[in-house]
């Protein structure tokens, strides 16, 4: 889920903040993340095919708690699959299954602690599931949408647009959709939020101690480090993660560059087709299709330049 170490490669620019400080904005949600968090408390009985609404409550809690800090909620939910997260929701649906296996023997066995652990991890949210959390915000007025396709591009479009001012998520592709305001791990007891500001990456300006520095970067340099490390739309190059892809784009400044230079030095195994694999990946994260609730039609997350060659590859790449 997301892009593995950016979240603590970004430690230095993250602000602890109250939800007061957000008072009379509006807070776009992804409605999945607390869904998946509400599942925890009934895992065992979701999987053992068991009424619950608890993943409700839990969500519904959430929601409350931002209205009572005078934030409007916006709950966004994903909506059909993705083409180019084919790959990794098989493996995921994969590793569910291996999950609810071991824990239905532990459950045979009566070792039920141990099996609640594998419960917890194959649960996956239905749209059943995800239409008893709507039912609950149309009784309580709360505005949401569903995604044509996944939430983070809504999100982003969302923002974008202005409709909404911020983005609360556990997800670090927040970031590489280009977001300026992303909240993190709300703490619903203290009513904490992490915040992440794009503003902020200018001042990331030290690599010293194993860091990275961000100052100059463009979203086009920190989208290619991104996709580079590994993303749901693309593996990474193996042995290159997040400051490896940042060392070698600081050195050679275009995608391509780097990739010629991989492949010349054969010191790592660039996968054949890598180059045209990463163009599609980017195009995901620029061109997704979202929904704009003001023209209620279907467009691109950003409009596809009147010289870009578009085909039935990239158009199937980024949602129909």
């Amino acid at each position: 889920m997301g892009i593995s170490g950016l979240l603590p490669l970004l430690k230095p620019i993250q602000v602890n903040r109250h939800l007061s400080e957000y008072s009379g904005q509006t807070i776009a949600v992804d409605a999945y993340v607390w869904l998946h968090r509400g599942t925890y408390a009934c895992a065992t009985d979701l999987a053992t095919g068991k009424k619950t609404h608890k993943y409700v409550d839990y969500c519904m809690h959430r929601v409350r708690l931002l209205k009572h800090h005078n934030i409007t909620p916006y709950i966004v939910f994903d909506g059909g699959p993705l083409p180019a997260k084919k790959g990794t929701e098989s493996d995921r649906k994969k590793k569910r299954e291996e999950n609810l296996a071991r824990a239905n023997a532990l459950t045979a066995q009566g070792k039920h602690t141990q099996a609640r652990e594998f419960y917890v991890k194959c649960i996956d949210v239905t749209p059943q599931m995800a239409y008893q959390f709507i039912k609950a915000l149309r009784a309580e007025n709360v505005a949401y949408v569903v995604a044509p396709y996944e939430a983070d591009a809504q999100m982003a479009y969302l923002e974008r647009t202005g409709t909404v001012d911020g983005i609360l998520t556990e997800d670090s592709d927040l970031l590489v959709f280009g977001c300026k305001s992303v909240l993190l791990k709300l703490d619903a007891v203290e009513g904490t939020v992490i915040s992440i500001s794009r503003a902020d990456f200018a001042s990331m300006v030290s690599s010293a101690g194993g860091g990275i520095s961000l100052l100059g970067w463009s979203d086009v340099q920190f989208r290619a480090m991104a996709i580079l490390s590994g993303c749901d739309y693309l593996a990474s190059i193996p042995s290159v993660g997040l400051k490896t892809a940042w060392s070698l784009l600081r050195k050679h400044n275009t995608v391509e560059n780097v990739i010629r230079v991989l492949r010349i030095e054969g010191k790592k195994n660039v996968p054949k087709g890598y180059l045209q694999a990463f163009k599609l990946a980017e195009k995901v994260f620029l061109h997704q299709r979202v929904y704009d609730p003001t023209q209620q039609r279907l467009v691109h997350l950003t409009p596809i330049p009147d010289d870009e060659q578009w085909d039935e590859e990239k158009e199937a790449h980024v949602g129909r």
